[in-house]
């Protein structure tokens, strides 16, 4: 009888020990974080596909070429959205950013790059009071990438 119960008892153990190990390596963090992803999605006004995205060259365009020198932005892409149905975004805007950082730049960063590329503050103004009239954002998510730890 004595015997018995050390069996049962080593088993218990073994079953527990084996247990806390399994869930040590569940916690266990084989993961990284990466770069950050902003997603913007853009419903164009009717009739004015082309308008849009010829202001996205003269402007969001030359606005991230200025960044990516710096390395603040890897890299961005536009995505349209041909058979969208209703609420659902025209087009979609992403930007990739090197790091949390890229958004702390400040406000004189982002001045002189829109000196750079539009010219006065006036001119970034009416820039941006003219675009409403071709697009509503419809959202904008920023993403945080994740990768595996080989």
């Amino acid at each position: 009888m004595k015997s018995k119960l050390v069996a049962v008892l080593a088993i218990v153990l073994l079953a527990t020990l084996d247990s806390t190990t399994v869930s040590a390596q569940d916690h266990e963090r084989r993961w990284e974080t990466g770069n950050i992803v902003q997603v913007t999605n853009v419903h164009i006004k009717d009739g004015m596909f082309n308008a849009y995205i010829n202001d996205l060259n003269n402007v969001w365009r030359k606005f991230l070429e200025e960044q990516k020198k710096d390395g603040s932005v890897i890299d961005y892409g536009m995505y349209s959205n041909p058979n969208s149905r209703k609420g659902e975004p025209d087009l979609i805007l992403t930007v990739t950013y090197a790091n949390w950082a890229a958004f702390d730049r400040g406000a004189e960063y982002f001045e002189d790059i829109g000196s750079k590329v539009l010219g006065s503050p006036e001119d970034m103004r009416t820039a941006n009071i003219d675009r409403g009239e071709l697009r509503e954002i419809g959202s904008i998510t920023v993403l945080q990438e994740i990768t595996f730890k080989d």
